[in-house]
């Protein structure tokens, strides 16, 4: 199975290559002919609101809550530009008003070119080719409209400049570009203003801190009483298989975990993100299947997935250094959704304190517990038991208004506002 899953992976890329230098030839072409791609003709007016114009390649989930609560705070209209390999239904809503799928550069800029020019370019990565290609464009077109990038995970800080890794070789320069002449960065977390110093970028452009926030939409009580005797954890998010590169992926290849609970009758439910590879499902969905205190559920889209991690105890963020060879600086500065959908969802959190800022967060609002090591698993039900499970719910629920969309969203539109991009 391990080698049919990574030949799988590999086949996928071959052909998603092929693809792309298929479609390009013509799509240069029509790009020096101007010859717009169709579908672009958009009703714009003051009806209509501002256009939010979102670009990039795999959308992320956190692109669809800021389009909704950015239209819950004001008119806006909202379109998004993603390639179509990684593009996922999944993680969009009926929030975004356009959706256009492009599937190389030149497509891309066509698309910009044709479309009616938006208040604020927000792009979204990594990864950075596709946005720089998006500001560019842009910029070449109109210098003054105004381009943001938002990061959530910054790939300069995984291994840092230099790496043996060719994919990621070619993507620094595009992620140095995107921090360099962005008019504004988004900072989904704490990554962003330590790329910039690895990077040694001293300009003091505008930056926000907007570090993902929970939605308030998808809140969940939680009633559950927690039992010795039936403890459910559950983890939402990127998974591995074993045939994947341990030195890259190690984090998110959980057989250590899944094993660790099994031996205490503890069980384990995954959400997968919806994003992922099916040949990195095939693998646990087998482990599974013989083994009753083990559960690989479907991919659930982002709006309801509160819904169904709420009907378990605890969500994990089951992260320690070692487990690959990316930086300590990775683990200490990431931000995960993960761990607003568990907010989200009324559910304490068991988090790794090598994921620093995210197990300050669990500490400073006490949402739930943070262990120093993998083996602080190996005495789950001991540890679950000494905190009275009722308070930490208590506190959940409690702060989740202080950390959600609807509180801080006012923020990012004043952040917008001070670009002074045209109307």
């Amino acid at each position: 199975m391990v080698k049919a899953a990574a030949i799988s992976v590999l086949l996928t890329k071959v052909r998603r290559l092929i693809y792309s230098i298929a479609t390009s030839a013509a799509d240069s072409i029509l790009w020096y002919l101007s010859v717009p791609p169709s579908g672009c003709k958009i009703s714009t007016g003051k009806e209509k609101g501002k256009i939010i114009m979102y670009a990039g390649e795999f959308l992320p989930p956190r692109i669809a809550r800021l389009a909704k609560w950015c239209k819950k705070s004001g008119r806006f209209t909202t379109i998004l530009l993603c390639h179509r390999h990684g593009y996922v239904q999944k993680f969009s809503n009926r929030e975004i008003d356009h959706t256009f799928l492009f599937r190389n550069k030149w497509h891309l800029k066509r698309l910009i070119k044709a479309l009616p020019a938006p208040y604020i370019m927000h792009n979204f990565a990594p990864k950075s080719k596709y946005p720089f290609i998006a500001l560019e464009t842009l910029k070449k077109i109109n210098p003054a409209m105004p381009v943001l990038t938002d990061y959530q995970d910054v790939l300069v800080l995984y291994y840092g400049l230099e790496t043996k890794l060719r994919w990621l070789n070619k993507e620094l320069p595009y992620e140095k570009q995107c921090f360099q002449r962005s008019d504004g960065i988004v900072a989904q977390s704490l990554e962003p203003f330590e790329g910039m110093r690895k990077w040694n970028i001293t300009d003091k452009k505008k930056r926000i801190f907007f570090p993902l926030y929970a939605d308030n939409d998808s809140f969940c009580n939680n009633t559950k009483v927690l039992s010795a005797d039936d403890i459910h954890l559950v983890y939402a998010g990127g998974v591995a298989g074993s045939h994947r590169d341990k030195s890259h992926y190690g984090a998110t290849q959980f057989h250590w975990l899944i094993d660790t609970l099994t031996a205490q009758k503890i069980h384990f439910h995954i959400y997968p993100s919806p994003s992922g590879l099916r040949a990195d499902y095939m693998e646990y969905e087998q482990l599974a299947a013989g083994n009753n205190y083990f559960h690989f559920h479907p991919p659930v889209e982002q709006d309801n997935l509160a819904k169904e991690l709420s009907a378990y105890h605890y969500g994990l963020l089951p992260f320690f250094t070692g487990a690959s060879n990316q930086s300590g600086l990775k683990y200490r500065y990431a931000t995960t959704l993960k761990l607003f959908n568990y907010i989200e969802a009324g559910i304490p959190i068991i988090a790794g304190a090598d994921v620093l800022y995210q197990s300050w967060l669990v500490e400073r609002y006490k949402l739930g517990m943070v262990f120093n090591s993998k083996d602080d698993f190996n005495a789950l039900r001991k540890q679950t038991g000494a905190i009275p499970y009722a308070g930490q719910v208590k506190n959940v629920l409690e702060s989740r208004e202080h950390l959600s969309l609807k509180k801080h969203i006012p923020r990012l539109l004043e952040f917008y506002k001070s670009f002074g991009g045209p109307d």
